[in-house]
């Protein structure tokens, strides 16, 4: 037992200094290689060397210069208006065209003039009308029924969605175009284009005159409304409800300086004309009627102009006092569909709506305002498009026509509500919009979506 104690610590001490000898080995080696650098180079000039504090160091793909280099974006601040869209628009924003922001915009308006400003006895060409021309329809004229089309306007490019004529005398007809463009065209001289108006960046979705036809507007999916000096072409103002889209506009009858506008937002706003540009604050509406629960669709003035209708996506119809925030009559049933156009029918007696069930609805416009059950027209189909819909002229307003979703133009006699006639007007889409000539008893004018301008006589 000791000779193997004595053995196993002699190899143990033979073990330790075998082990200190590497390790002094490896000590030397190291010493030696780092002398051997040294000799090459020390590592303060290597890839790995320390950083020099008083030394200016480039990333890779960084300019020098800082006076080249392009100056950061800086973070925006919040934006309450910007927020509250947002917030309002959380749910329709698929069906609405882009919100503004606060860079946003309106484009500069401009306006080509096509052919001569004034004619060979020194008048306007908004004024100049041929020999012999009536102003104002007799009461007990007859209308004729249209059989054919003679005359296209436009003949392809951008569909449009709305026609309206000159008031009162009908010389001059506006149209509203998917370009972003308005364009005004003689009715009785060579039918050519008079003027086009250049001020929306989208289409544009309603266009109307005011009661002397001196001044339009117009309303585009660009969330600005445009209010537009006929003649000249000069835009006079530009509006915008809450950076909110407007579908429809409408001039209050008894004074051209008042304009009303359904928008986006449920409400209707009123502007007053007069009131200063948007330095002084005049672009901000002088009052609102927000009752409505989805967007508004239209505003149609009755009873001599004391009262509007409106119409919305809620599928209710509410009567409004003139100048008052509050309805003063609600229709609203079960049954009801949306009704995106009403019509004033020429005797001031009644409105009818388009009604998107395939029907069109009539309504007392004086007194009780209520519902003639049994005054519908349908053989048409109007599901999911807003079809104008136009009464012939003269009190008795004999025939009631519309639009069609199929691009047909359909004519009903207006008492026994009998379908007269169906007409093919329009390809690849729907006829938006159909008017009646207010002097010329058989003059109809048609629009669609394939981009044509069609007369019927």
């Amino acid at each position: 037992r000791a000779m193997a104690t004595g053995a196993a610590t002699v190899s143990t001490t033979t073990t330790t200094k075998k082990k200190k000898a590497t390790s002094s080995g490896r000590r030397r080696n190291d010493d030696e290689e780092e002398e051997d650098s040294s000799e090459v180079g020390s590592d303060d000039d290597g890839v790995w060397a320390p950083i020099d504090d008083d030394e200016e160091v480039t990333a890779p793909g960084v300019l020098e210069s800082s006076a080249e280099q392009p100056e950061k974006k800086q973070r925006r601040g919040y934006d309450q208006n910007e927020d509250f869209d947002r917030r309002d628009e959380r749910k329709t924003s698929h069906l609405l065209p882009p919100r503004h922001d606060r860079d946003t915009k309106p484009i500069d308006a401009t306006t080509e003039f096509h052919g001569a400003s004034l004619d060979y006895q020194g008048r306007t060409w908004t004024e100049s009308m041929p020999a012999g021309h009536k102003r104002r329809v007799d009461d007990d004229h007859e209308c004729f029924l249209p059989k054919k089309c003679t005359f296209e306007f436009q003949k392809g490019g951008k569909g449009l969605q709305t026609v309206k004529f000159f008031p009162k005398t009908g010389h001059l007809m506006l149209s509203a175009s998917f370009d972003g463009t308005c364009k005004m065209w003689d009715f009785y001289g060579d039918r050519s284009l008079k003027r086009t108006y250049h001020g929306h960046s989208a289409a544009v979705r309603d266009a109307t005159f005011d009661s002397r036809g001196a001044t339009f507007a117009s309303a585009g999916f660009d969330r600005f409304v445009r209010v537009w000096d006929t003649e000249t072409g000069t835009c006079t103002r530009t509006l915008t409800p809450n950076r909110k889209m407007c579908y429809c506009v409408d001039f209050y009858p008894r004074d051209d300086k008042i304009l009303l506008a359904g928008a986006s937002d449920n409400r209707i706003y009123q502007w007053d004309l007069r009131a200063a540009s948007s330095g002084g604050g005049g672009d901000a509406p002088v009052q609102e009627y927000n009752h409505h629960l989805k967007a508004v669709n239209s505003v149609t003035f009755v009873d001599d102009d004391r009262r509007f209708v409106s119409t919305a996506d809620d599928k209710k119809i509410f009567i409004w006092e003139y100048g008052i925030p509050v309805p003063t009559k609600y229709i609203s049933e079960p049954h009801m569909a949306s009704v995106p156009v009403v019509e004033l029918h020429p005797s001031t007696n009644f409105f009818c709506g388009q009604s998107l069930d395939n029907q069109i609805v009539t309504y007392q416009a004086r007194d009780k305002m209520k519902q003639l059950r049994k005054k519908n027209f349908k053989g048409h189909v109007n599901l999911g498009y807003a079809c104008g819909i136009t009464f012939s002229p003269g009190r008795q307003g004999k025939f009631l026509a519309s639009g069609d979703a199929e691009g047909r133009l359909v004519i009903w006699d207006f008492k026994s509500q009998r379908l007269l006639r169906k007409l093919k007007a329009h390809d690849n889409g729907p006829c938006a919009d159909v008017i009646w000539h207010p002097v010329d008893p058989s003059a109809l004018v048609t629009c669609g979506w394939d981009g044509h301008i069609k007369l019927w006589e």
